[in-house]
């Protein structure tokens, strides 16, 4: 056995879709969390699951917006009702709605000055101050 190789190893949560056991498992990208009972249930998450921020999503209003690892390593924050809802941004969101233009969804963004929040919709160009 080489070091990269890792045997699933149970975890004694049980599965939200079939109630059998989820695993750690390794994979082609990196650790995941995934359901015992593959390929008769396909649940599946991130190792380092994080169950997402406060904020909705704008485009559909349903789903939250939880951050992913793209196949990159480059992270970004997608709507957690993929793929009915393909909504997805690169700076962290804020669950604050828009003193512009009312689009619900503030990004956080660090510039040299400061961090400030700017509108998520590309047409708007709102800015707040520095903080």
């Amino acid at each position: 056995m080489s070091d990269n190789f890792l045997e699933p190893q149970a975890l004694g949560v049980p599965c939200p879709k079939c109630q059998r056991d989820l695993q750690l498992k390794k994979g082609r990208y990196g650790l995941f969390v995934g359901c015992s009972g593959y390929p008769a249930c396909d649940y599946m998450t991130a190792a380092d699951f994080d169950p997402g921020t406060d904020a909705r999503c704008p485009e559909c209003q349903q789903g939250k917006m939880v951050q992913k690892t793209s196949r990159f390593g480059h992270s970004f924050y997608a709507c957690d009702q993929y793929p009915s809802c393909r909504y997805s941004v690169k700076l962290p969101p804020v669950a604050e709605i828009c003193p512009s233009c009312g689009y619900g969804l503030l990004l956080r963004k660090k510039t040299s000055a400061g961090e400030r929040l700017i509108c998520a919709k590309d047409t708007c160009d709102y800015k707040s101050p520095v903080k």
